[in-house]
This record gives C-alpha cells, structure tokens and sequence, in this order.
C-alpha cells in the first residue's frame, strides 16, 4: 500500500501525532501512523519499515521529547538521507513544542503550531501539506489589487493566540457574563456543522440575553474570524448604513447611494473567508434575507421575532438554570446569601435582564432582600424600572412596551389575549378557557375565538414577538411579561383595559370551574385550572362590583377542592375571604352568607378547632331557619354539620336529636335512597357508635352503602367513607374478619380517587392495619402503619417546608354553596 505521509512521533506527543494524521486524511491524503496502523499481530518493526521507505514524505512531530528519541531520530533522518537538498520535500517538520532549532532539523522550513488556535492550526498544517505536494504556497483567494487606495485588506497570516481580528467591531464584553456554556456551544456546532456557509439565528424574548450570548461567544471564538461586524438591525436603514461603513473599512469602492454601497460591502465579503456579520435585534426575515451575503463566512442574527427557520438556522434561548441565575446573583452581590439569591431568582424567573436589573438596584441602594421582594410583588409599577444596566438602555418596565403598542394597532384582538394570559398563572393555560365560553370576551377576542383558525393566527402574533409560548393546546409567558402587562400604558388616561382583562379572565375561569364536592370527574379539569385560580385571587380585589359573586363561587370551589386534596389549611383564607364578599355584598344574614359558614366551620373543624367552628355553624342554622323555616333541606344540612362539630367537642349527645332531625327532613324532602339521606345516616351511625350502640348503628351504615353504591356508583369516595364505617362498627362487634374486605375496598377507593399520597388513604391504612392486627396478622399491620406513617410525615414535611398555596400567589382566600360531606370520617381512627 503506498502512503502520502508516515507520522513520525514519541508516545509523549501522541495526542498531536493522531490530530495531525486526523488532519491529513481530512484533507484527501493518506497517512501511516502507528497508534492507528500498527494493531495486535502486526511486526513493529516491519511496519515501522515500510512507513519509512514507502511513505512519500515523513511528518516529523517535533517536540523535546522527539528530539531525545533515538527512534525519531532514526525516521526523520531516513527521510532527510532520501532528499537531503529537500527538492521532494520528504521531512516536514511540525513543531508542537518549544524547541531549539539546531543541526540539520534547522535547514529545513518546518510548520510551527506552538501556542495556535485550533483553527488556525488547521489552516497552517493544511496550507503546508498542500505546499508540500505541491511545491508551491499560491493562496486560495486573489491578491488585493495593488492600486486600491489602502484598503484595510483582512489578513490571512495567523494572529497572536487569543488576539482580536484587525476588524472588530464588537460592543464591550460583559464582566458579569455568567454561564451560558450549553448555548455557547450550541451556537458552535451551528455554525461548523453548517459549513463554510452558516447563518444561525439566535431567538427569544426580549431580556432573555440574546445580545449578550452572541457577544460572549464572539470573544470566546474570536481567533475562528478576521472580521467580525456588528450591525444594529432593529431597522434596515440602520443595516444599509452600517454596512456602507464597513465597505468604507475594508476600502470597498465608495459611490453611488447607501444601498450600492452597502452592495459593495456584501460583494468584498463574497472574495473572502473567515468572517462574521452580526445583525443583532433583527425584526422581519423577508426584509434581511436581501442583505445576507451568498458565500463564505458566518452570519449571526439575534431577534425576538419569529420566521427565521426560512433563512438561518434557529437556536431558541430560555432563561438561565437555576443554579446559572444563582452563581450570578452571587458574583454580582457577594454578601448575599445562597437561599436569598435562590428566592430573588425564582421570583425574578430568572431572566437575565431582570437578574441584572435588580443586582443593580440592590448594589446601589443596599436594600434588604426581603424589601426588594416585596417591592417587587406590591408595587411592581415601580420596581419594573427600578435599576440601571449598563449595557442597555431599556428595563423590564419598558421592554416589551414597543412590542405591545405594534400589536395593539395591528392585532387590537391578539393584545386583549395577552392582557386576558396577564392575570392568569404564567404557564399551562388552556386555549379551550378562550374557546368554551368566547361571549364572555371582549371584541374583536369574542369573534377571533369562535373560529379556531383565527384564534391560532392570533396567538401566533404573540409567539411571533416572543411574548407566549405555545406547546399543542396551551399557552405559556414569562411571569415578568405578565406583570409589565398588567401595568402597561399605551396612551390612555386609566386602566381600563386592564381592569377589563382581569375581569374577564375572571370570568372565564369562573365560567369553566365546576363544584368538584362530591365531583371526583371534575378533579383532573381542577388540577389543571387550580393555578390559574390563585393567580385570579391574587389581582381581583375582594369586592369588585358585578365581579364579587364570580370570585365567591370560584374561591369556595378551590376551596373544596383544597378539601379534597387534603389540605385544609390552604382552603381556610379562602372560605374567610368569601365569608367577607358575602357579608359585604348582601348583609349578614342572607342565606348565602349561611353557606360560607358552613363552609369555613367545616374546614375549623378539619384544622382540629371544633370549638371555632360552632358558633359559626350555629349562626348558619339560625340564618336558614329564619329563611326557609324548620323543615328546609339546608337548615338539615345546617343540622348535620352542626352535629358533626358537638361530637368532636366530645358530645355525641347532644348531636343525636340534631341528626334524627336532619334525617326526617332529608327523608321527606328527597326519599329514602338519596345520597343526602346517606349523608344523614352515616352521621347518626357514628353518634350512635360514641354512645356504645354499634348494633343501631350497622343497619344505618349498610343503607347508606346500598344507597351511595346504587346513586354514585361502586368507585366514588364517599361510598369508601360508608364502608370504612361500616367495617369500624363491625370491628367494635368483634367481626374483623367481616370488616376486613370493606376496608381493601375502601383502600383501593380513595387509591384510585386521590393517589397513594393522602390523608384519607393513612386514614384507611391504620385502620385496616388495626383490623389486620384483630386478626393475629401483625406483620402485616405493621407494614400498613409503617406506610400510613410514611404518608403523614410526607404530608407534614410538605406542610412545613413550603408555602401555602395561598402565599404562593401572595394573597388567597375562598367560599360558595356546599352541603356538608358526611364528614363521617370522623369515623376513622387509631
């Protein structure tokens, strides 16, 4: 086999030794080196031989070490004995190392890559393979014709490593650039992997850190160019002028108009390699594909606007990881602390801008974290403009202001979509809040979201100037664009389209949210609307006109919601807070006022607080009994609640005639098989129970199985809350093997309605383990208790570590109609 080159090397530079063959055969050559062509069984020697004597010429790896070898030694001298005048040019030193030049080595003109840029490296070997095949270093692109009046002619010698290109008009790097390493070398492998001919757009919204990125890049790559262009491209004038300035800089032909001047820019650019236009916060693609040179070299776009797939290859940049925004919070504010710089960045969503802006603020005025934080949520007006960035003029106040007035004269329906997204929580919203109920949009919205194909032109207006996301069928922006929105003034005089919007996204949530007491079919809808909710609670006043029954209805069904998820704590502002709208909007005594006591004495007595939650339900009984009179089904469910309370308080009693009352009403005015006479049995059982009278309390508890299993289905979970009851009374017979499969089937109930991780599922596990226990079965018991356990620590340790749901979004509260949930689950115990 013939070679064009033997790699001739020590192992010291073996790393050299195969990027240099690497480099060879990149090049269309063929190379013999020994880490790749000597393998198990071959003859060293032999081999060693033939590279040697059949190679056309020996690439002589130089390096200190190389000079010791008496190996090397021997191969670059077998070559140099073969053209000692080096008229074939056999030896081609690579000089690797700093190294003498001395003796014979010193004769022959070697290729020096000490110190070089990988990329200049690259060139250098390639331009000497090619001399060294050739006998000749012609370059690869015309001469400058001499006669030009001293154009500032790009050079193609290699600079000094880390060097700037002779033109570089770059803006000043940033001290502060932090992280950013996956984009920077995304943005890399963008631009090799598409060639000599590469035009990268870098995306995003406004603040995410494109300019900064594309800058840090160009100093980190800086040795990749010998001419690196910035272009402010917001308009294309700006582009045409900043591009006759470089025809000017390169000493391009200056006639005619800014355009053919420009023109000249582009065709100097088309006769030469190595460069790279920066066209920085471009807006339309159509507009800028005119001015992007056809031939060699980079083109790097930053924008927030969309459609530039069609011109360049897009990267989209997100905000900063967490730790990225955290690392930089540190290096800009030293005596902050990890968890402080954590809590800013979260409700900063760590967008750069943002992070730079308060960084800034706080530098400056040495206010405390916690001030700044709450600045930043109570006074956001005021706080969005707060802190001067060196580097832009604008701040997050005034950002997407310019964005929000085109769209507001050119898309006035894809503007009230963005103000309606501004009160809801920043991410998941559903398109289908838009589509279910559009009469109670505003125009031109209503029109736009009653056809589907208009409605997805209209969002792709936001998504065009990066103010939403949309992932299929949900719409997602940035916690800060949200609050801009919220404060934006595009000329007039008040905030009415504001309060319009929030009214509206009240509305529609209002709208779509149904009861989910009682409604486990309605719990997957609840989980993706209950964010949007708190964020509803957190800008809507608490008595807002024509707004104050919609927000009562939504907060008392977040509330029961909050119950069903086990969290009662969450659930209690809100049920205060529609307790206030009630009292305040229709006086203290109207019957809706009842229902939110009802409501918030129920969730006291959940917290543990009976003794708080009675006079409220008494109060709600006299409400209803003064209303509707004795024998009403809400002065039952008045009966039954108030009841449930008595027992906790220790006195069952007391509440018996309160549920034999509330049964006969129930009974009379619904029938014997209703599921609210299930209810009234369930409650009068466990009585019944407390007073040691489990044999009256078995056949109560069968009915209320029969009837929540025949009305409900053998699924829901109030049927497990029968069954549980049942099997606890079957216990206090001494029946446990009878009430043990009540119980797996209770278990495997509430499992399936609410997930492994809930209260109610503990509850059925410590009492099924007790059941298990009854039956010489303990261990068994002890893993059901070990995992019961397990539940409630989770629950607690979540309870304790962090906020609320309500804290969450700042504000919360809640309330409407609801009848007592057999709260039998006062049932379960041990």
């Amino acid at each position: 086999m013939s070679w064009d080159f033997f790699v001739s090397y020590t192992q010291a530079d073996r790393a050299w030794a195969e990027w240099i063959a690497w480099q060879v055969e990149e090049a269309g050559y063929r190379a013999l080196v020994q880490a790749w062509d000597i393998v198990p069984g071959d003859n060293w020697v032999s081999r060693m031989d033939e590279g040697v004597s059949s190679a056309s010429r020996t690439i002589a790896v130089i390096s200190p070490d190389y000079l010791t070898s008496i190996y090397g030694t021997a191969e670059w001298q077998g070559a140099w004995k073969d053209d000692p005048l080096g008229q074939e040019r056999k030896l081609l030193p690579v000089r690797v190392a700093e190294t003498p030049r001395q003796g014979l080595l010193a004769q022959i003109v070697d290729v020096d890559l000490v110190g070089m840029a990988e990329n200049v490296a690259r060139r250098r070997l390639n331009e000497a393979l090619r001399a060294a095949m050739t006998g000749r270093a012609k370059p690869s692109s015309a001469p400058a014709f001499p006669g030009s009046p001293a154009p500032r002619a790009v050079s193609t010698e290699p600079r000094f490593p880390g060097g700037l290109p002779e033109i570089w008009e770059v803006p000043a790097r940033n001290p502060n650039f932090t992280g950013r390493d996956d984009d920077i070398a995304r943005l890399q492998r963008a631009l090799r992997e598409r060639g000599r001919v590469a035009a990268v757009a870098v995306a995003g919204m406004g603040g995410i850190g494109k300019t900064q990125l594309a800058i840090e890049y160009l100093y980190r790559h800086a040795t990749d160019y010998d001419l690196v262009w910035w272009i402010t491209a917001e308009e294309i004038p700006l582009v045409v002028t900043r591009l006759a300035e470089l025809a000017r800089r390169v000493g391009s032909p200056v006639t005619g108009s800014a355009e053919e001047t420009a023109s000249a820019a582009l065709e100097h650019l088309r006769g030469i390699d190595r460069w790279l236009l920066i066209y920085d916060n471009a807006e339309a693609p159509d507009l800028l594909q005119p001015l992007l040179p056809a031939s060699t070299g980079h083109v790097l776009i930053t924008t927030r606007r969309g459609g530039y797939d069609a011109i360049a290859e897009t990267l989209d940049v997100d905000t900063l990881p967490r730790p990225e925004s955290v690392a930089f919070l540190l290096r800009r504010l030293p005596t902050l602390s990890g968890p402080d710089a954590d809590r800013l960045a979260s409700t900063l969503g760590d967008l750069p801008l943002a992070l730079e802006q308060a960084a800034a603020y706080l530098r400056k005025s040495k206010t405390p974290v916690d001030d700044y934080l709450h600045w930043l949520v109570d006074r956001p007006d005021r706080m969005l403009g707060a802190g001067t960035v060196a580097w832009r003029a604008e701040t997050m106040a005034t950002l997407w202001k310019l964005s929000c007035e085109r769209i507001a004269a050119e898309h006035p329906a894809a503007l009230q979509l963005l103000q309606v997204c501004a009160f809801l929580a920043p991410d998941a919203i559903p398109l289908s809040l838009f589509t279910t109920d559009p009469e109670l949009l505003p125009e031109p919205l209503r029109t736009v979201a009653a056809d589907p194909i208009d409605l997805a032109d209209t969002v792709a207006v936001l998504v065009d100037y990066s103010l939403v996301r949309r992932a299929e069928h949900h719409l997602g922006l940035h916690r800060l664009v949200q609050a801009a929105v919220r404060h934006l003034n595009l000329g007039t005089t008040d905030d009415s389209s504001s309060a319009e919007a929030r009214s509206t996204a009240l509305a529609l949530l209002e709208a779509i949210a149904e009861n989910p007491l009682n409604r486990p079919e309605t719990w997957a809808e609840w989980s993706r609307l209950l964010p949007h909710a708190f964020a509803i609670f957190a800008y809507v006043p608490d008595v807002v006109g024509g707004d104050a029954e919609k927000l009562a209805v939504l907060l008392t069904h977040a509330a029961h919601y909050m119950t069903v998820l086990g969290r009662p704590a969450d659930a209690r502002p809100l049920l205060e807070r529609t307790l206030t709208i009630g009292e305040t909007t229709y006086g203290p005594n109207h019957p809706g006022v009842a229902i939110d006591l009802n409501n918030l004495g129920l969730v006291l007595n959940d917290l543990g607080r009976p003794a708080d939650a009675r006079p409220l339900l008494e109060r709600a009984l006299t409400i209803d009994e003064t209303t509707y009179g004795p024998n009403h089904p809400e002065v039952a469910t008045d009966l039954n609640n108030l009841a449930t309370v008595l027992r906790d308080l220790g006195r069952p009693a007391d509440a018996r005639p309160l549920l034999e009352r509330a049964l006969t009403i129930d009974e009379t005015t619904y029938g014997p098989n209703h599921p609210e006479v299930a209810i009234d049995l369930n409650s009068l059982a466990l009585v019944l129970r407390d007073l040691g009278r489990p044999a009256d309390a078995r056949p109560l508890l069968e009915r209320a199985v029969t009837i929540d299993e025949t009305t409900r289905g053998p699924n829901h979970p109030n049927l497990a809350i029968d069954l549980n009851n049942l099997a606890t009374v079957l216990k206090d017979l001494d029946r446990p093997a009878d009430a043990r499969p009540l119980l797996e089937r209770a278990l495997t109930i509430d499992e399936n309605a609410y997930g492994p991780i809930h209260p109610d599922v503990a509850l059925r596990l410590n009492n099924l383990a007790s059941v298990l226990q009854d039956l010489d079965r303990l261990a068994d018991a002890t893993a059901l208790r070990t995992r019961a356990r397990a539940i409630i620590d989770r629950l607690t340790a979540r309870e304790r570590s962090g906020p609320s749901a309500q804290e969450q979004v700042a504000t919360g509260d809640a309330g409407e109609a609801g009848q007592a949930q057999a709260d039998a689950q006062a049932g379960e115990h041990e």
